[in-house]
């Protein structure tokens, strides 16, 4: 299987979370989102965002092996920490951090 296949994505959200034992509902509300959300990641029909993703294995105890996928651990952490940056900071600062990030990009 493609990772990028919503199908796919959803087979696994939805197994570890009966596996876990959690109900829509529950694991809706330790990840932020509405169930309606979780219920349209769970059948395919939404990918979920990129912090919500994060959150949906945090909470589930998933990696990215299990979507098939070989990353190191220290990505999911480090993109959460980007993501929990840009979710507090003002369009100002998202600027900042953008033309900072640009420029470092033509020497990395």
């Amino acid at each position: 299987m493609i990772f990028c296949e919503k199908e796919y994505i959803a087979r696994i959200i939805k197994q570890a979370r009966k596996q876990k034992g959690l109900k829509q509902a529950q694991l809706a509300e330790k990840v932020g989102i509405s169930e309606k959300h979780l219920s349209k990641i769970e059948t395919g029909k939404n990918y979920p965002a990129l912090d919500n993703f994060f959150k949906i294995i945090e909470v589930l105890d998933l990696s990215f092996k299990d979507f098939g996928l070989e990353a190191t651990e220290e990505l999911p952490v480090q993109k959460l920490k980007l993501q929990r940056i840009i979710n507090t900071s003002s369009e100002e600062q998202i600027n900042a951090y953008l033309d900072i990030i640009e420029c470092m990009q033509k020497y990395i």
